[in-house]
């Protein structure tokens, strides 16, 4: 008996996939939510790793600080207001240390180990005692907070997963959502060493008049489209609302007790 094959009939072509715009658009969701809930795990555990670092041991980890920064301040109206407000009891146990940067942008930082740094131009542009300690006692809320701690474990945590996870290429194409994300939390930072500021300049000296000095500054000059003024605007989210809240803050501290 020969075999006569028989001739297949028209069926739907099953090769490509057929993504309508909605799967598509439902496939991104979900991409950005696991990563989203990935960035906040990880988040929760460098936190966590990093609240329960000692102070002996950020000190001896960190101590490189001082040969990087190099220009140690020890002497002048910074240091004086420094050395007042790192007296205070309440502080974490640290090595404080002020640095001063010839940079003429006015800007302020905190590194891990108790490094305060101050630039020039900053240290030029704030005139009153307490403006330029409010300025000084927000990088020690940084500190008092372990800001500074928690973002670089944050950082190097998620960064460092992702990149066994994912491999260097799909990481860097992460680089964006993650700095969005990191904004954020930065902002709830600034906020946070925004009060401890307040409160421990209140503490020292008392009063919190003219502390406001540095803040108004900036965004008045932000306004004026001073670039230099500009970046310092952009790395700390100074905004209207933000200058409210320590203004009701200072109403608060000013009704708590005398404040000269």
């Amino acid at each position: 008996m020969k075999f006569v094959p028989r001739k297949l009939e028209k069926t739907a072509d099953v090769s490509r996939a057929q993504t309508t715009p909605g799967h598509l658009i439902k496939n991104i969701l979900g991409i950005v939510v696991i990563i989203t809930l990935a960035y906040l795990g990880l988040g929760l555990a460098a936190d966590a790793i990093t609240s329960n670092i000692s102070e002996e041991t950020e000190t001896r980890w960190f101590s490189w600080t001082d040969s990087m920064l190099e220009s140690r301040i020890t002497s002048g109206r910074a240091l004086e207001i420094f050395k007042r407000l790192t007296a205070d009891e309440s502080l974490r146990p640290l090595p404080y240390k002020l640095y001063g940067l010839d940079i003429d942008k006015p800007n302020a930082a905190a590194l891990p180990g108790g490094a305060v740094a101050v630039t020039s131009s900053l240290l030029k542009e704030v005139e009153s005692e307490r403006g330029l300690a409010m300025v000084i006692a927000h990088e020690l809320g940084h500190h008092q907070h372990r800001h500074c701690l928690k973002r670089l474990g944050r950082s190097l945590l998620t960064r460092g997963i992702l990149a066994v996870l994912l491999g260097d290429t799909e990481v860097g194409s992460l680089t964006l959502f993650l700095q969005l994300a990191e904004a954020g939390y930065s902002r709830r930072q600034e906020q946070e060493a925004d009060e401890f500021g307040m409160r421990l300049v209140h503490s020292v000296y008392g009063s919190t008049a003219d502390c406001l000095e540095f803040y108004q500054l900036i965004e008045r000059k932000y306004r004026e489209g001073q670039s230099r003024w500009g970046q310092f605007h952009q790395s700390h989210p100074l905004t209207t609302d933000r200058i409210e809240s320590l203004r009701k803050l200072q109403e608060e501290l000013a009704s708590s007790g005398s404040d000269k």
